[in-house]
């Protein structure tokens, strides 16, 4: 018995000391990269983002930060996984996704999980980092930036990392441009993502409300937020998703 209680009680030691790790990870990106600069905080109903001097200065601080907590890893394969289930379950006809964007993917896991679930499809990972070329099916780019290559060709697009936008419904809104007609954004918000979370690598913080309010005004010419997915019962990783659809 008391072999069996050793056996059962060390998993959770594991589990509690690789959080605490990853927790140690992403405030030492923060700390590092704080050194950097400064930032003038703008705060606004249900966000708070912090302003750069400049373009060149956001880059850096963002680079640096990727560098810094490479080996951390944010979301669940079981949340990715989930949210493949929950699009294929949505497609008329059975009808299959065949090519879907993942936004700020550090090392490229949210793709890999992705393609593993939606067999055949392809699913690209983005990182506006140099270290985005080190990993499978990842390519360097500013996630702000409109690609013509993907324009209304995506099935999906998803990410976790919004929070990293110097200018939100920028990032919002070339995304929404990648989709085709009935198309999903599915936009991940967790505790990790609201106002006082904000920070000088983690510039902008918002409600969820505050997140849905920016997306109609940056996209709503596009589409419309038609779904909240409540995940906040999932121990491993608790969130919301916000899904705007494309028109």
């Amino acid at each position: 018995m008391a072999d069996e209680q050793d056996s059962t009680t060390e998993p959770m030691d594991a589990k509690a000391a690789k959080r605490a790790a990853k927790k140690g990870m992403f405030k030492r990106a923060v700390e590092q990269v704080s050194g950097l600069t400064t930032t003038t905080v703008k705060e606004g109903e249900g966000f708070v983002q912090h302003l750069y001097d400049d373009y060149e200065t956001y880059r850096k601080v963002q680079e640096q930060g990727n560098k810094a907590k490479l080996a951390a890893q944010f979301v669940k394969k079981g949340h990715i996984f989930f949210l493949a289930e929950w699009m294929q379950t949505q497609r008329a006809g059975g009808a299959k996704i065949t090519f879907g964007l993942c936004h700020g993917v550090r090392r490229g896991k949210e793709q890999a999980w992705f393609r593993k679930k939606l067999k055949g499809a392809d699913i690209i990972g983005t990182d506006i980092s140099e270290t985005a070329t080190q990993f499978e099916n990842t390519v360097q780019w500013d996630f702000h930036d409109d690609n013509p290559d993907w324009q209304a060709k995506a099935d999906f697009v998803y990410s976790n990392s919004w929070d990293h936008a110097y200018d939100p419904g920028k990032a919002f809104r070339a995304w929404a441009m990648c989709l085709k007609p009935s198309g999903w954004i599915l936009i991940d918000h967790t505790r990790g993502h609201m106002p006082k979370s904000s920070n000088v690598l983690d510039p902008f913080g918002a409600t969820r409300d505050a997140v849905i309010r920016i997306l109609g005004e940056s996209c709503g010419d596009l589409g419309q937020v038609v779904q909240v997915l409540d995940r906040t019962g999932d121990e491993e990783y608790p969130s919301t998703v916000i899904v705007f659809q494309r028109a």
